[in-house]
């Protein structure tokens, strides 16, 4: 059940990051990595190593342009957006259960230390962990908000 849902890291420069993102993404056990505007080292040496790790577990990674061709290309039922500037706090938990209920999702997490933009956050519902007093990394958002997700799904398929 968890490869209805996909995960984007939207404008990603750091090869790091996008690593340490599609472990947490494929150690969760979802299926489906997507990142957009990728430029720098994360282009250069991210995207090979994001792409040998994804082949190694059966996984998929994809490489678009833009988050609007990702959205187009996927088709989600759900758009959801994390963004502290102009997200609703939401509990990870409450949101998890809402998410499970829906046939496709698409959980969009910005790449950088800035949040994604209004263009972005346009696409989408916009949330935000809630206790969060500053905007925390990619990578512990997308654990916050993944992990519960994850343990839904699983109980779905037990």
């Amino acid at each position: 059940m968890k490869a209805r849902v996909a995960v984007l890291v939207h404008d990603v420069s750091s090869a790091q990051r996008l690593i340490d993102m599609a472990k947490l993404v494929y150690g969760l056990g979802f299926t489906h990595l997507v990142a957009t505007k990728v430029y720098g080292a994360a282009a250069s040496s991210g995207v090979p190593e994001v792409t040998r790790l994804a082949l190694r577990l059966g996984r998929s990674f994809s490489v678009l342009p833009s988050v609007k061709d990702a959205i187009e290309l996927l088709s989600p039922d759900k758009v959801v957006v994390v963004s502290r500037e102009y997200g609703e706090p939401t509990d990870p938990w409450r949101y998890a259960e809402k998410l499970a209920g829906q046939q496709s999702v698409l959980i969009i997490f910005g790449g950088i230390d800035a949040a994604p933009g209004k263009d972005v956050v346009g696409l989408g519902e916009p949330v935000y962990p809630v206790g969060a007093e500053t905007r925390l990394t990619p990578v512990a958002e997308a654990a916050l908000l993944l992990y519960p997700l994850s343990r839904i799904l699983s109980q779905e398929t037990s």
